[in-house]
């Protein structure tokens, strides 16, 4: 009977409180480790990807100008005679003469606008226009990018990669030795789980602001992009990174990259970027 209780006497003595606490706290700062070395892989590399391009007023259109209507009008006489259905009724195509008056009532008023227009306003316009696009103005609201507040794991389904990833297609494409063409096959081939990606901790951020993707802009702020990180992983000597990251910046505005990092004197610096996809 001694002997069994003695292991256990001899373990409750050495965990006492403090060790306890000791061990709890090795624990977690082996845990919090790599998340660590994540987010400052992310936040060396954050304004290499953002840019600066977003601290200007968003580009106007270019001012208005008629179209002559003989640059279109062929378009119009290649329109094929059919009859169609439309919500059940019936309609029959017009004859060759009444679209011919249609045409020509139109070409008209066109071609009317195109010679009463004032080119020389437009002309005016135009170089307005050219010095704004030359020399933009600051935007002076608030410039928010909004964080998916999860480092993703990045699933390229939609994307055939595997000429990419053979030796000679990395080389052609990525421009970079294998070794990172190993990085990036462990950055596709993950089994990491998706993590919460507290952004609020990134400090190279130039003058933007960082918020939620449920966040509600007032008028004095300028929503200009939704960006996504991917984990990142990391070689064997954790020297290089790589990272997935995709923006979204409007209606059919998007791009997505992978992301390749490397610590020189202790510090990360962007190696290469390789867009994967453009919208």
């Amino acid at each position: 009977m001694d002997l069994m209780i003695y292991p256990y006497a001899v373990l409750s003595s050495l965990l006492t409180p403090r060790t306890i606490f000791t061990l709890i706290g090795i624990f977690l700062i082996g845990c919090t480790s790599k998340k660590s070395h994540e987010l400052e892989v992310i936040n060396a590399t954050f304004m290499d990807m953002v840019g600066t391009y977003y601290y200007n007023e968003p580009q106007p259109p270019p001012p208005y100008k008629p179209i002559h209507p003989d640059s279109i009008y062929n378009e119009i006489e290649g329109e094929l005679e059919l009859t169609i259905e439309l919500d059940g009724v019936e309609y029959e195509p017009k004859d060759s003469l009444t679209r011919a008056k249609e045409w020509k009532l139109q070409r008209d008023s066109l071609l009317d606008e195109f010679h009463n227009f004032d080119w020389a306003q437009y002309d005016q316009d135009s170089m307005e226009w050219h010095e704004l696009l030359n020399k933009p103005k600051r935007d002076k609201r608030n410039i928010i990018l909004q964080i998916n507040e999860s480092l993703i794991v990045p699933r390229f389904d939609f994307l055939d990669l595997s000429y990419e990833l053979t030796k000679e297609g990395f080389k052609t494409n990525f421009q970079l030795d294998d070794s990172w063409r190993t990085l990036t096959s462990k950055l596709l081939e993950s089994k990491l789980n998706k993590e919460p990606f507290n952004f609020q901790v990134l400090s190279n951020i130039g003058d933007y602001e960082l918020r939620p993707v449920n966040f509600e802009p007032s008028e004095q702020d300028r929503v200009v992009a939704t960006l996504t990180f991917s984990r990142v992983v990391f070689n064997q000597g954790k020297n290089q990174a790589c990272y997935y990251y995709k923006e979204y910046c409007g209606r059919n505005c998007g791009y997505g990259y992978l992301v390749f990092v490397e610590r020189i004197n202790g510090e990360w610096k962007l190696k290469a970027k390789r867009q994967l996809w453009i919208s």
